[in-house]
């Protein structure tokens, strides 16, 4: 099976498309997409929006910034270092929170007895993470549709809880996490969930508490630091 029809599977028979992961395990196709997908919507962002109401609508909000700070913030706040940071962070960032969770992955397959290496779980996060491409899309077409350069950074998360539901200003607690809760994350974890299912053959509740466990761990823990 190759590439493209791997991903189709993975919509439509995701235990077929897990199976053929089992076997071969390759993750450059799905991280090279996210990667890029990611790093083009942000640099399309930053090139068109707002950059003074953009300054303003991200210090005003921030009450950790005296007057100094903002000023000085403000000077630094161009257009070419918030586009650049944008798209290098994506570069930098997006491939080390697929580690990161990979290794997390290898960690509790060590605990509960699975025997897959690393290369298994980065995989499996890679290409569970195409999940997110449908909230690029539609952060993209929000973007095209737009008849104003006074643009949200919302619309890089146009499916989190906080875009959706709860509209928590930039800067003010737990917007952070609430804006990494969104509906790609359920799909992502759901497709999780069944990778784990296929490739331990063990059970759907194994499955959710081996996937589920651990990322309400680290959800608690950031919600505990980010509303304290």
């Amino acid at each position: 099976m190759n590439n493209i029809a791997l991903a189709t599977s993975l919509a439509t028979e995701p235990t077929t498309a897990f199976g053929e992961l089992r076997e071969r395990p390759r993750f450059w196709l799905p991280l090279l997409v996210m990667v890029l997908s990611t790093a083009l919507v942000c640099y399309w962002y930053y090139s068109v929006v707002d950059v003074d109401w953009l300054k303003d609508l991200i210090l005003g909000n921030n009450p950790k910034f005296t007057e100094e700070q903002r000023a000085a913030v403000t000077g630094m706040m161009t257009r070419t270092t918030m586009l650049w940071s944008g798209v290098v962070g994506s570069l930098i960032f997006v491939p080390l929170f697929f580690l990161i969770h990979a290794v997390i992955l290898l960690l509790t397959a060590k605990v509960t007895r699975v025997p897959l290496g690393f290369k298994y779980w980065f995989t499996m996060v890679c290409w569970t993470s195409l999940a997110g491409l449908l909230s690029i899309i539609i952060g993209a077409i929000l973007l095209l549709l737009s008849d104003t350069p006074q643009v949200s950074p919302g619309v890089l998360a146009p499916l989190s809880l906080n875009e959706l539901l709860l509209h928590r200003p930039i800067g003010s607690p737990g917007q952070g996490l609430l804006d990494t809760l969104s509906i790609p994350s359920l799909l992502t974890w759901g497709l999780m969930i069944i990778g784990v299912r296929t490739w331990s053959q063990r059970s759907w509740e194994f499955s959710a508490a081996f996937v589920l466990v651990p990322i309400a761990v680290i959800a608690s823990i950031w919600a505990f630091i980010a509303f304290r």
